[in-house]
């Protein structure tokens, strides 16, 4: 799961959502114990999120089929692909209209800046800024997610035919992404305050 997932899963404390959406981001302990408590166990459900859905037999099918063509970035397609498809299934699936819950999303981590670490601040300005959470919502959007990645991969060939890919998986990802994310709405309602 990517930034759109992990903010859906997490839409019920601004707190939760903040801290599972810098999950990722963090280095370290030292960062995780500078944040408020809430936010704390934002970064936390982010990490439960990430592991329920490494282990998941489903996840790991797919992930071996991106694998031939791939290598080791088929779980990074595969977390980037989840946003896509669950964006297209937004109406079952979104905890509100998505134009209604990525402006609170926004609002949220706009207003959490001066709690993150220094360091994180342009990230959260930039996602707001440029609305990022539209790019899920096209296939054009998804591409260029892949082409921002390639500068930042040691083997950014192993993304080439990443487009074909998606269209070639579709129904698996979203059969997948289908049966998967019930399953980490229900570990999300575990967080509630």
């Amino acid at each position: 799961m990517n930034f759109l997932a992990h903010l859906a899963l997490s839409h019920y404390s601004a707190d939760l959502q903040v801290g599972n959406f810098i999950g990722d981001l963090l280095r370290g302990r030292g960062e995780v114990d500078t944040l408020p408590e809430g936010i704390r166990r934002g970064v936390e459900l982010h990490r439960r999120i990430d592991r329920f859905t490494d282990a998941d037999p489903d996840v790991r099918r797919l992930n071996a089929r991106l694998r031939s063509a791939h290598g080791r970035y088929a779980g990074v397609i595969s977390d980037v692909a989840f946003d896509h498809f669950l964006f297209l299934n937004w109406e079952a699936l979104g905890p509100a209209p998505f134009p209604a819950f990525t402006q609170q999303a926004y609002d949220r981590l706009h207003a959490a800046r001066p709690l993150l670490p220094r360091r994180l601040v342009p990230h959260v300005d930039g996602l707001t800024r440029h609305q990022w959470l539209s790019v899920y919502t096209s296939e054009e959007g998804m591409a260029d997610v892949f082409r921002r990645m390639l500068p930042r991969l040691s083997r950014p060939e192993l993304l080439r035919g990443v487009n074909q890919s998606l269209q070639e998986h579709h129904d698996a990802f979203n059969r997948t992404l289908l049966l998967l994310f019930p399953r980490l709405q229900a570990l999300a309602r575990t967080y509630r305050d």
